[in-house]
């Protein structure tokens, strides 16, 4: 069980980007490219939080807010994700607050995100904060 006292959470931008310097291996698809890091970071509307234990970055979030022309802003949470061997001990739980604060404040109206139906942590968590799961199709544009 992990003190969830010892869990720091932040949002990372230009000015901190520092805090992505130690990354737990397991943590992203592939390694942090610190050209596309500084280029994520320079778009205002691209959101990454992270959960440091440590000084190691173990958990986090990529969100965008998501803008149109007819509608008021609304975030979208692309990934919420923990490094494996500290999963179910809520610190997924501590970067959604986190996540969800920073939208209020940034007057987002809603926010929407997608999960596997066979990913029942992750189901938790968002039902643990009010989601309610919708049917919808998915599709992936090959191209």
């Amino acid at each position: 069980m992990v003190d969830l006292e010892a869990i720091e959470i932040y949002e990372v931008t230009n000015d901190n980007k520092e805090l992505m310097d130690d990354v737990a291996d397991d943590l992203f698809d592939n390694p942090v490219d610190p050209a596309r890091l500084s280029t994520f970071l320079a778009e205002p509307s691209h959101w990454l939080v992270v959960a440091q234990l440590d000084g190691k970055v173990v958990g986090k979030c990529t969100a965008m807010i998501h803008k149109r022309p007819d509608k008021a802003d609304e975030l979208y949470i692309d990934e919420i994700d923990v490094v494996e061997n500290l999963r179910r001990n809520g610190i997924a739980k501590q970067i959604l607050a986190k996540v969800l604060k920073l939208a209020d404040e940034r007057d987002c109206e809603e926010c929407w995100l997608g999960t596997e139906q066979d990913n029942i942590p992750a189901r938790r968590l968002y039902e643990s904060n009010g989601a309610k799961a919708e049917d919808f199709v998915l599709y992936y544009l090959e191209y």
